[in-house]
């Protein structure tokens, strides 16, 4: 089976045989609301391959919700959360991890191809060519894995996005969280109030038109093309926390990322009608709590060849680098235009 990048849909072997019917079973990809289920496939090619399926939603309150090009582009962290829900799968049912075991990602990024595919009026087609590297086992239970994932839509190739999960049982994550927070037990999100993250960022700076889908606080630039902000979290927000957890996802910190990156690109160019995230990278380095501000720190990095630019977003809670996001900004308009 040929890397997506260098063939096509068409000769890919099963591609034409995944299905669209129905989502699969949600407690497999370790979520609540049927809405946030978006895999509807995963079919096993040997012991380290695998094809899965998406249907991407024509409109949704949170993935659909952006100022460029009017949510008619498929968004990347859509694209980064159905790979999600595939590796979350494809550990459950084809390399027999256990469903109460708690999965920790370690780093994960997403690069679009050419220009950005333009969505269909109705549910997209998201297929998903999936290599698995670098296992690691303890005895005979997996405890690690990387995912290389090539994404086509409509026939299209919509980018490549790299994934690296660790897998814990139950009991061995309780003891690491215990050693890492000490006598106090971490909070969950359904009860806890996260600490006050200062004045709300208006939804237009940061690429949103609703102010529920922001996650910043008390944004600042900093003269230098660079920017501050605090984290709002979204503890009651469906999409970002489906369910109760006992710390920040990573999901949330790259919609944090991404939002001071494009906050940084409003300063520098006074309107974000045409930015457009077109690449990702992050790695996590330790839980960010519920209980202690979270600050974001946005620096510019070396700007891309083609025009774009890149910044380096660092998370940091109670004095320490718990993730490091890159996200990268151009102004790619749709294919055909």
């Amino acid at each position: 089976m040929p890397p997506l990048t260098e063939g096509t849909v068409d000769q890919l072997t099963g591609i034409d045989d995944l299905e669209y019917l129905r989502t699969v079973d949600r407690t497999l990809l370790h979520r609540w609301a049927l809405s946030e289920v978006f895999l509807t496939d995963a079919r096993r090619v040997d012991d380290t391959r695998f094809l899965a399926a998406a249907q991407l939603p024509p409109t949704h309150p949170y993935y659909t919700d952006h100022l460029v090009h009017d949510g008619r582009v498929p968004d990347p962290l859509l694209l980064i959360e159905c790979c999600r829900q595939a590796e979350t799968y494809a550990a459950h049912v084809f390399h027999d991890v256990p469903r109460d075991a708690k999965f920790i990602l370690r780093s994960w990024s997403w690069r679009g191809l050419g220009p950005a595919a333009v969505l269909p009026p109705g549910p997209a087609r998201l297929a998903v060519q999936v290599s698995t590297v670098r296992p690691q086992y303890r005895g005979s239970e997996l405890r690690g894995l990387e995912y290389h994932m090539d994404l086509w839509l409509g026939g299209a190739p919509v980018g490549a996005v790299r994934l690296e999960a660790s897998y814990l049982s139950a009991p061995m994550y309780e003891a690491a969280r215990s050693h890492v927070r000490g006598r106090t037990p971490a909070p969950r999100s359904d009860t806890h109030v996260a600490p006050d993250a200062g004045p709300e960022v208006a939804p237009h700076l940061v690429g949103r038109t609703d102010p529920r889908n922001v996650v910043l606080g008390d944004a600042r630039t900093d003269g230098r093309g660079g920017a501050t902000a605090r984290l709002r979290v979204p503890a009651d927000h469906p999409s970002m926390f489906d369910h109760p957890l006992d710390h920040v996802p990573g999901m949330v910190l790259m919609e944090a990322a991404r939002q001071l990156a494009l906050f940084t690109a409003n300063d520098r160019r006074g309107s974000l009608s045409r930015q457009a995230v077109t690449a990702f990278s992050a790695t996590f380095t330790t839980y960010v709590e519920l209980d202690a501000p979270v600050s974001l720190e946005a620096v510019p990095v070396d700007a891309d060849p083609a025009g774009g630019t890149a910044v380096r977003v660092s998370v940091r809670q109670n004095g320490v680098e718990a993730a490091a996001v890159t996200v990268e900004l151009g102004d790619a308009l749709p294919a055909g235009e």
